[in-house]
């Protein structure tokens, strides 16, 4: 029995991985709710306490403030609860704890970032975090070090705030983000300021938000928590019913193995790109269709327009998205991509389709 129970052990953190997160894969692959919040927001504040916890060390006697000498705050915690040495024992229950909290915090925020996530760009940060993510999970006895775990804590933070904030203020953009980032940023210089640390600590903390800001102006940082429910290109739209002709799929298209055709000729006016975008409940949030297309000789898509207006702002709560459509004619036949990005902001979907000549014969389709 003992022997089974140290093979256990061994399993136990894969285990662990695997069964969170096919757990928030089915909760919060569906739908954020308030409780989800509240349960990251509980593995954060964890992950706080134990990062504080784990800045404890013993003080040279010579710090002692000088009889008159006014102490402030954060010497005296200092002095009375961090001013110690724990042992191997709670040393590697807090690393294990906070291996829990930060492994939590990953799991529901690689799903959250991957839904919203549009572009090569952005999805290569989700990959990042997914790394990280199962990194995680050998990661415990590095913990052990204030640096690693302050570093963790404010990469998180910062990636847990930008998605949270927006459900709690209903609003998203730059501002927010910055907030989000600057609040996680304090928060780890309230940390360092407490342990007692040389500076150095805290550079890679300035240094991680730093790198988040850069890549969140150039649209690397997907723009959570907006998700791309549907999108489609089609033929004469109602706006009444949001129904509209497409062409009938073939196997490969609906395999996801080929792209999607449209036949269509000048006499049969505008194509239309219908899509629906989730946000929570009172949130809101201008987007935009980018439409581009593909030029032969430069094997590139060339950007040729983008479309935005007050009808395009989202308004969150409907659980299938928030419907909006734009138009265009006189198209160039070929290939061609439409996103659905945030205002200025980073991509939250895209499609690519081929516009060719002919008579179109398809079905009807409903944007839900």
């Amino acid at each position: 029995m003992k022997k089974a129970l140290e093979k256990f052990k061994h399993f136990f953190p894969a285990l662990a991985f695997f069964i969170g997160f096919a757990w928030d894969s089915i909760t919060l692959g569906r739908m954020v709710y308030s409780s989800d919040l509240l349960f990251l927001l509980a593995y954060y504040f964890g992950a706080l306490i134990l990062v504080i916890l784990l800045s404890a060390s013993k003080m040279d006697s010579h710090l002692h403030a000088e009889p008159g000498w006014k102490l402030s705050k954060a010497y005296r915690v200092r002095n009375f609860f961090l001013n110690r040495e724990w042992s191997e024992k709670w040393t590697s229950r807090f690393t294990w704890a906070v291996q829990f909290c930060f492994g939590s915090l990953f799991s529901a925020l690689v799903i959250c970032y991957f839904k919203s996530s549009g572009s090569l760009a952005s999805l290569f940060l989700v990959l990042f975090l997914t790394a990280l993510l199962i990194g995680n999970e050998f990661l415990q006895r590095r913990y052990e070090s204030f640096a690693v775990s302050l570093s963790f804590f404010c990469l998180l933070g910062t990636m847990f705030l930008n998605f949270a904030i927006p459900h709690w203020v209903h609003r998203l953009g730059v501002i927010w983000f910055l907030i989000s980032t600057f609040l996680s940023l304090f928060l780890c210089y309230g940390i360092w300021k407490l342990s007692g640390r040389p500076l150095k600590v805290f550079f890679a903390p300035i240094a991680i938000s730093a790198l988040l800001i850069v890549m969140y102006f150039f649209n690397v940082i997907p723009p959570v928590p907006l998700v791309v429910k549907q999108h489609n290109v089609c033929l004469h739209f109602d706006r009444a019913t949001y129904s509209c002709q497409v062409e009938s799929p073939t196997i490969l298209e609906r395999m996801g193995l080929s792209t999607q055709s449209l036949s269509w000729q000048p006499s049969e006016g505008e194509i239309f790109f219908l899509s629906s975008v989730f946000a929570p409940n009172k949130v809101k949030a201008n987007i935009e269709h980018r439409w581009s297309y593909y030029n032969p000789k430069t094997e590139k898509f060339e950007l040729t327009d983008r479309i935005s207006s007050s009808r395009m702002a989202v308004q969150g709560g409907r659980e299938s998205g928030f419907r909006t459509y734009t138009k265009k004619k006189n198209l160039s036949y070929g290939r061609w991509r439409v996103e659905t990005a945030l205002q200025n902001g980073a991509v939250i979907g895209s499609k690519e389709f081929n516009v060719r000549e002919g008579v179109p014969n398809g079905q009807t389709w409903i944007l839900e």
